[in-house]
C-alpha cells in the first residue's frame, strides 16, 4: 500500500492509448477474411464463474460450419493457463450463415494478485488465405483483479494524506471520520474534511469494477480567513473535481486516490491537490489519536 500511495502522488496521469479500427474505412477486397474483433481486451476478474467472450470475426458468411484454432503464445504471455485463467477451448466454430463466434476466458481471482500485471497473448490458427494484413491474427488479453463494491467499507475513521494539509495546515495527515448519506446511498460525507464545520460529500460510482471513479460537486470547503487567515473575495473557499487528472477508490484496499482544485469566486484558482484515504480500523484511530501520527 505504501509503495502504491507514493506512485500515486508521484505518477499523476497515466496514458493508455488504444487503436482503434475503422471498419468502414477499411476494405476487405472481396476476400473470406477472419480476425480478432479488437486487438487488446481487459478483463475485469471478480470471480472465478465468469466467462468472458473474446469476439472472432469473418467477413463473409459461409453455407457450412468453420471451425478455427486459437493458440497461446507463451513467449508474449505471463499470465499462466489453469493457474491464472481458463481458456475454454482451442478450437472455434463460426456456424454456417454466421459472422461471428468467440473464444471464452474466465479468471481465477484467488491467484491473481493487485499488483499483478498479466496478459495474455492470444493467436488465430487459420488458413493463410483467411489472415487479414490490416488486422493480424493476435489479440492481447489482461487480466485485472476486482472486489465486490460494498460502500460500508469506507466509512468509520479514515487517514487523510493530502497536499493541501502540506502546504496550508503544517502537516501531513489529518484522521477523519466518514458515513453513508442518509438520502443517497452513493454519496459518503467526510466529516470536518479539512476544517471543524466543513463536511464534504463525495460521490462513488458502484457500476464500474476496477478502479472505480469518485467525484466531488463544487461545495464549500472553508471560509477564507480560516483558511489563509484573511478574507478574500465573497470570504468562501471553494473545491470542485479536478478536471485534468482521474480520481478513483480501490474496493479491494478501503483506498481512494482524489485530485481536487481549491478556488476562490471572482479571485482564482488557488490550485489542484492530492488527497489519500486510507479507512483504518477503530484500534489503529484510537492509537493515532493518542500517539498521532
Amino acid at each position: 500500500m505504501k509503495k502504491n500511495i507514493i506512485k500515486s502522488l508521484i505518477l499523476f496521469l497515466s496514458v493508455c492509448t488504444v487503436i482503434a479500427c475503422n471498419h468502414e474505412q477499411t476494405t476487405d477486397n472481396g476476400r473470406d477474411y477472419i480476425y480478432f474483433s479488437e486487438r487488446s481486451y481487459d478483463l475485469e476478474v471478480l470471480d472465478s464463474e465468469e466467462w468472458f467472450n473474446i469476439e472472432v470475426t469473418a467477413t463473409r458468411k459461409s453455407d457450412h460450419d468453420r471451425l478455427i484454432g486459437v493458440e497461446i503464445v507463451d513467449s508474449r504471455s505471463n499470465a499462466i493457463e489453469g493457474y491464472h485463467y481458463t481458456l475454454e477451448s482451442s478450437t472455434l466454430k463460426i456456424k454456417a450463415g454466421e459472422l461471428n463466434c468467440s473464444a471464452r476466458i474466465k479468471g481465477i481471482p484467488e491467484n491473481i494478485e493487485l499488483s499483478d500485471s498479466l496478459g495474455i497473448a492470444l493467436r488465430l490458427v487459420i488458413d493463410e488465405q483467411n489472415e487479414w494484413n490490416a488486422y493480424g491474427v493476435d489479440a492481447n488479453v489482461h487480466l485485472h483483479k476486482c472486489c465486490p463494491i460494498n460502500l460500508d467499507a469506507f466509512t468509520g475513521y479514515c487517514k487523510l494524506t493530502s497536499t493541501w494539509i502540506m502546504q496550508y495546515m503544517n502537516g501531513d495527515a489529518r484522521l477523519v471520520l466518514t458515513e453513508r448519506d442518509a438520502n443517497d446511498p452513493n454519496i459518503i460525507v467526510v466529516k470536518d474534511m479539512f476544517y471543524d464545520g466543513y463536511d464534504i460529500r463525495l460521490r462513488f460510482d458502484t457500476e464500474a469494477r476496477y478502479n472505480p471513479a469518485v467525484e466531488i460537486e463544487e461545495q464549500v470547503l472553508s471560509s477564507t480567513g480560516e483558511a489563509f487567515g484573511t478574507i478574500y473575495g465573497n470570504g468562501k473557499l471553494m473545491v470542485m473535481q479536478a478536471q485534468e487528472y482521474p480520481s478513483y477508490y480501490s474496493p479491494c484496499e478501503s483506498f481512494m486516490l482524489q485530485y481536487v482544485t481549491m478556488y476562490v469566486e471572482e479571485v482564482g484558482t488557488v490550485g489542484t491537490f492530492v488527497n489519500i484515504f486510507e479507512w483504518i480500523s477503530d484500534d489503529e484511530a484510537e492509537r493515532i489519536m493518542r500517539e498521532g501520527f
